[in-house]
């Protein structure tokens, strides 16, 4: 989450939204934000329904897969980074830069 706090202003050159989704609970999103002073939000799956939505969940031991998605406006992915890969943000930003509506 650090390297996207870092690359949020290249993100936002790109008219892009961050968000970040954790299977941890409100509260320690919250705790966990501060901590690294992101701006953007890190919202609650505690249920589960969307990392079992995106394909991310393991069912057997109940933790996400690091992934990073890439969705555009009308709400089609278009690019998925996982494990250590999702950890860097270039590739997003790039694909990001390439969708962009002017």
């Amino acid at each position: 989450m650090s390297r996207f706090r870092d690359a949020a202003g290249q993100f936002n050159e790109t008219n892009t939204a961050i968000l970040g989704v954790s299977i941890d609970s409100v509260w320690a999103n919250k705790a966990f934000r501060e901590q690294l002073g992101v701006d953007f939000p890190i919202l609650s799956d505690s249920k589960r329904e969307v990392s079992r939505r995106y394909g991310v969940l393991n069912d057997e031991s109940g933790v996400a897969r690091r992934t990073t998605f890439v969705i555009d406006a009308e709400g089609i992915v278009r690019h998925v980074d996982q494990d250590r890969a999702a950890l860097d943000p270039a590739t997003a930003i790039s694909v990001c830069r390439l969708i962009r509506k002017p």
